[in-house]
């Protein structure tokens, strides 16, 4: 269902760049850097994938590829947590790439709603891990306490808040009743028209032992 959270069992650190002990396949004794990011797919017109991925500090896209379709699966414009490393630099900003993982994130577009409507939301407690932006997209590293039930996400805004340079925006965490469980990591990625047009994003969220209820998160200077 396009509302469900899919969980996803590999912690993995938005945006860095970790060294592994693999190495890489057209040379047994070079050491490979494998990269985490949120990315877009793309189908090209054999049918076959890449992905886009947006650079942070609005320095434009990146097109990563090739992959064989993966049909039923993936599709046009959905969001994803790929791991890869890079085989080859490419001309215009393209790289050819090896995928080790993709995992599948909620992702969606910000929903504008009266604060009835967000208030009427499911406020379940939702750990916020990392946060990062790139372009017009807002992605989450959060934990949820998680026994087997699908999980929502939603990210709220009210249409009628004043003109500012922060925009205010709501996480609401939907359980679904799950039972008690533990604490599991999960990704999000949400598409936040004109975003890059303000200075700073103020997120609340029911986060266990934040007393302020929100936090900040810097757009640019």
């Amino acid at each position: 269902m396009k509302n469900l959270l899919k969980l996803t069992w590999s912690i993995t650190m938005i945006g860095i760049v970790a060294v592994l002990t693999g190495c890489d396949l057209n040379n047994n004794n070079t050491p490979s850097v494998y990269y985490t990011d949120f990315v877009t797919t793309h189908i090209d017109i054999d049918e076959s994938l890449f992905f886009e991925q947006v650079l942070r500090n609005d320095l434009g896209s990146v097109m990563l590829y090739p992959y064989p379709t993966i049909k039923g699966k993936l599709y046009e414009g959905q969001r994803v947590l790929l791991q890869y490393y890079v085989k080859e630099e490419k001309p215009d900003n393209n790289k050819e790439v090896e995928i080790m993982n993709i995992y599948s994130v909620r992702h969606d577009t910000i929903i504008d709603a009266h604060p009835d409507t967000i208030a009427a939301y499911p406020d379940d407690p939702v750990k916020v891990n990392t946060i990062s932006r790139t372009g017009n997209y807002i992605n989450l590293d959060i934990s949820i306490e998680y026994f087997n039930k699908s999980h929502g996400l939603n990210l709220f805004s009210n249409p009628m808040q004043a003109p500012s340079d922060t925009i205010d925006v709501i996480l609401r965490h939907n359980n679904n009743n799950d039972a008690h469980g533990y604490w599991a990591t999960a990704y999000a990625s949400f598409y936040i028209p004109n975003l890059a047009r303000y200075r700073a994003m103020r997120v609340y969220a029911n986060t266990p032992n934040d007393p302020l209820g929100y936090f900040i998160i810097k757009i640019k200077d």
